[in-house]
């Protein structure tokens, strides 16, 4: 399959993955110029063996750039970014979580909102400059005892398509649905009517208010993240009514899940006494689950709608400069 790229794909791949690491005014120049480059070696050699020689294209990029990033040292930066931020997002939600939930359910005396929050954050900061540490000193060692060892084994052919107004992933559209689907599948089986018999019991219990307002908006909102997602795999790019339909399902999504928050006052002393009561641990947990996917939903949601404006803007552009 890779060796039937032709050398003009091979070529068109390559100034592209330059150039998104160029600021966008010197797109132009840099593209020109590379391509002539690239002209200039072709004649004597075969593309790929002139692209290999160039070597990645984030290397080639900061060589434009003319700014080396010094931090981890320019051979090794582009993967330690690519590793830290990760690391540290991972870190920061997982000790945050497990400090939120000791600090609700442990010791001898309720806390308050503002103990469990503080204890919650101060958590996830310090996982996360622990990380920062570690990956850095992991990767500070790496360049200095072996300052030239490559990490991964960079091929022409492991260059990503040029966007030609395609720009969802057929990957992220088809996951997109999946979840959707299995949103509104797992929203239907609390409904008392519908609810499968290893649930009914849990689902009689819910509060009637959830049942009667809160629900069912949770399953408009699934059925209209099916329809973004349909919407996705069909157009494939970020035009208007895609961007709008998926803000207008993000915002109904985050104004349900402040309703659930409001609903039933998580953050509140009375609810943190309540969790440490006599009710039973599904009860707990259950209630635990619920306010966790609805702080969750409403930080995802947000940065979707912010996500998906950004797209939007970026599918108006044009591709950069140098890119057919």
């Amino acid at each position: 399959m890779a060796d039937t790229l032709s050398d003009s794909d091979l070529i068109d791949r390559y100034v592209y993955a330059v150039l998104i690491h160029i600021p966008r005014p010197s797109r132009g120049k840099v593209g020109a110029e590379l391509r002539t480059r690239i002209a200039g070696e072709v004649p004597a050699h075969p593309v790929r063996a002139v692209l290999s020689h160039l070597g990645p294209p984030e290397d080639q990029a900061r060589r434009f750039r003319g700014a080396p990033r010094q931090l981890i040292g320019p051979h090794l930066y582009d993967t330690y970014l690519r590793v830290l931020w990760p690391a540290m997002r991972t870190m920061a939600i997982v000790v945050g979580g497990v400090s939120l939930l000791t600090a609700s359910l442990g010791g001898e005396a309720a806390p308050t909102v503002v103990e469990v929050l503080q204890d919650g954050l101060t958590s996830a900061f310090a996982g996360a400059v622990y990380t920062a540490f570690w990956v850095t000193v992991v990767f500070a060692v790496i360049e200095r005892v072996a300052p030239g060892v490559v990490l991964h084994e960079w091929r022409p052919d492991d260059l990503a398509p040029v966007p030609h107004g395609r720009e969802i992933p057929l990957g992220d559209a088809i996951g997109d649905l999946v979840f959707a689907i299995t949103v509104l599948v797992v929203a239907l089986c609390f409904f008392p009517a519908l609810a499968p018999p290893f649930l009914a019991e849990i689902a009689q219990g819910l509060d009637s208010g959830v049942l009667s307002r809160l629900l069912p908006a949770v399953v408009v909102v699934a059925v209209l993240w099916i329809a973004v997602a349909c919407a996705q795999l069909i157009v494939r790019a970020w035009t208007l009514p895609v961007t709008a339909l998926s803000m207008a399902a993000d915002l109904l999504a985050v104004a349900t899940a402040a309703a659930v928050l409001a609903h039933r006052p998580y953050f509140s002393d009375v609810f943190l006494a309540d969790l440490r009561g006599e009710h039973g641990e599904v009860g707990k947990g259950l209630d635990i689950g619920i306010g966790i996917g609805a702080v969750a939903v409403v930080l995802v949601c947000a940065t979707g709608i912010v996500t998906a404006a950004r797209k939007h803007l970026g599918h108006r552009q044009d591709r950069p400069d140098g890119a057919r």
